[in-house]
């Protein structure tokens, strides 16, 4: 089952496009300098800029790379930025939601993004959290000087999380000066928990992501709590089985004769999640063959142990591109090494969009599911080469099993949107070939509402599920607010039918909302007249 929408609207390019979801469904979406929050059916309930809602910090501008979390352990929402693009105003954002309701109060914080007084200033956060700590990245990068030669040098922020959770003051450790052979480590990625009990140490990767040709993987590991005060930061080194190398630009249609470029920056670790002694990982690489963008899919096996095995694979679909890969775990057992990852496309004859791919408990990967193909090019600026983006993102939904989130991107009028998707795997077994393992269907047509416009007040609903459950029937208004609970019955597996009256409804458009205590979540766009 996908339900999918129009997410964020982005207010620059590249479109850094994140989200995070509750166990209750509400959608945090956050895009360049703004935040949306939607509700489980998709109505959009609020949108702020990120200056108004940190306004408390007084004037924040250059707000970009919005990073968010849920932690299904505190029922509370995490959210990292940066303001200022240099090292004189330069400023890292912090925010813990005081409730489980990202639209209502948050405790904010500062930290110093220039913390080394060498004319750094902090960029491209990745975040994550242990069950103490929260852990951000950052890139230092050089005043003044592009991040693609400025950079100095990555770092990783330790913060007892509860501190902000609490509102009081925040305490830390800034781990830098994180080398290997003499060569800092370049893009540090921190894997995050799939559970909703982490461990209190916390994994992060790294690769020579501006090589050529590589195939050395940096794993790094805190291994205690701040609190603790007995953390360590270990290093090893591991080898790919593939080599991966600096991306090209990835191709889209032409213009007026002219072929637009997308930049894939470089071979960076993108994302990356752990579960059940795996950590599942993506990054930008080369097809060396045929000179494309791609991804790089690598998991790294009994992370634990003294020999880890890593396995990668690098996706190849003829006259395709790839970039900006993130993703989810959706296995329900300790052995059960199920993971869907989401990434932008692009292909010369047609417009950029997000796909994704599910790998099963036993390595197989299905086929390729277009999750929203672009409908225009990405042409925002005057030359020919066009920003992609900086990240997307997936997240596993706690409160179902096999289903993930994700925030992609597509073109459209010319410019970078924002398309959010909520997809199940339909896969039951363990390790067999999946065959049309992800299921997709519009949720807006897997009910039908008649008539629709409703008049006269009574309408009939008919649909179909997948096993007996106990439904609930609710009508929100257009801004997200419940108007009535229209009834608590039993469903059973196959179709349903069931009939509604609306006699004391104000005309207008209403979202009728179909819940099940297993796995059914449909929604439906309604008039009345």
């Amino acid at each position: 089952m996908i339900q999918q929408f129009e997410g964020n609207v982005a207010n620059g390019s590249p479109s850094d496009n994140d989200v995070a979801i509750g166990i209750d469904g509400t959608i945090l979406s956050a895009v360049n300098t703004n935040i949306q929050i939607f509700t489980e059916a998709g109505i959009l309930r609020t949108s702020k800029s990120l200056a108004t809602l940190a306004s408390s910090l007084g004037s924040l501008s250059q707000n970009s790379d919005p990073r968010v979390l849920y932690d299904p352990k505190a029922d509370r929402y995490i959210m990292v930025w940066f303001s200022g693009v240099v090292s004189s105003t330069n400023k890292i954002i912090v925010g813990f939601t005081k409730t489980n309701d990202p639209a209502g109060a948050w405790n904010f914080y500062t930290l110093n993004g220039a913390s080394f007084n060498d004319s750094t200033w902090s960029d491209y956060p990745i975040i994550s959290f242990s069950n103490k700590d929260l852990f951000i990245t950052f890139n230092q990068v050089k005043d003044n000087i592009s991040w693609t030669i400025g950079f100095k040098q990555s770092v990783i922020w330790q913060l007892d999380k509860q501190k902000g959770y609490d509102g009081d003051s925040l305490k830390f450790t800034l781990w830098s000066d994180i080398k290997n052979n003499g060569r800092n480590l370049r893009n540090i990625c921190p894997a995050k928990y799939q559970t909703t009990e982490p461990d209190s140490n916390m994994y992060f990767l790294s690769v020579r992501n501006v090589d050529a040709s590589n195939d050395t993987i940096f794993l790094l590991e805190i291994n205690n709590t701040y609190a603790s005060g007995k953390a360590q930061l270990k290093q090893r080194i591991l080898k790919s089985p593939v080599k991966y190398g600096f991306p090209p630009n990835a191709f889209q249609s032409k213009v007026g004769g002219k072929i637009q470029q997308l930049m894939t920056n470089d071979a960076r670790v993108l994302a990356a999640i752990y579960e059940n002694g795996n950590i599942h990982f993506g990054s930008n690489s080369i097809l060396q063959g045929d000179i494309t963008s791609t991804v790089m899919l690598s998991t790294i096996k009994n992370v634990q142990t003294t020999n880890p095995k890593v396995e990668a694979k690098l996706l190849n679909i003829p006259g395709m591109e790839f970039g900006y890969p993130s993703m989810a775990y959706t296995g329900v057992d300790p052995l059960d090494h199920k993971v869907m990852y989401s990434f932008s496309h692009c292909r010369i004859d047609s417009f950029p969009g997000t796909s994704v791919i599910y790998k099963d408990a036993k390595d197989n990967f299905s086929k390729l599911l277009i999750i929203k193909e672009g409908e225009s090019i990405v042409n925002a600026f005057s030359d020919s080469i066009e920003r992609w983006g900086d990240y997307t993102n997936m997240q596993k939904l706690y409160q179902y099993e096999n289903q993930a989130f994700l925030t992609g991107s597509y073109g459209k009028t010319n410019r970078m949107a924002t398309w959010l998707a909520k997809l199940e795997v339909n896969d039951t077994t363990k390790g067999t070939k999946p065959t049309n393992s992800l299921r997709q269907s519009n949720l807006e047509t897997t009910v039908a509402v008649y008539p629709n416009p409703i008049k006269n007040s009574l309408f009939q609903v008919n649909f179909e599920i997948d096993d007996n459950e106990d439904l609930s029937f609710d009508l929100y208004d257009n801004i997200g607010r419940k108007v009535v609970r229209l009834l608590d019955t039993k469903g059973y597996k196959g179709k349903n039918e069931f009939s509604f009256r609306t006699n004391d409804l104000p005309k207008g458009q209403y979202i009728l909302q179909i819940k099940g205590d297993k796995t059914t979540n449909i929604a439906k766009t309604v008039l009345v007249e």
